[in-house]
């Protein structure tokens, strides 16, 4: 019998303690101890990805600050229409006047 009593002191002093370590919040439940194992050290910041440089086409379909250029100047409607989107992607717009009628396609009398 006294080693049943002891044992439960043993219990209830281990009770005890947790309890001191795990306050007891308004609804009733324990807080658990706050988590010591963690590194104190802060975590650094994230660093932003590089920012992906412009990279020059390896081949420009035609050089839109000159010489000036006519459709006679192509072979293809195809190779017009490449200089003309090129062009006006680098915010030259149509720089040689090879849409006559403004409806986006450039030398359309061309094969």
């Amino acid at each position: 019998m006294k080693q049943r009593i002891a044992a439960l002191g043993i219990i209830a002093v281990a009770v005890l303690l947790m309890a001191a370590q795990c306050p007891i919040l308004d609804n009733g439940d324990y807080e658990p101890p706050p988590d010591t194992t963690t590194d104190p050290t802060p975590t650094p910041a994230p660093v932003p990805p590089p920012t992906p440089e412009l990279t020059p086409e390896p081949s420009a379909p035609c050089n839109c600050s000159g010489p000036d250029l006519n459709c006679s100047d192509f072979a293809t409607h195809a190779e017009a229409q490449a200089c003309y989107e090129y062009c006006k992607r680098l915010g030259y717009g149509d720089v040689f006047r090879l849409d006559g009628d403004d409806d986006g396609i450039a030398c359309e009398s061309l094969p």
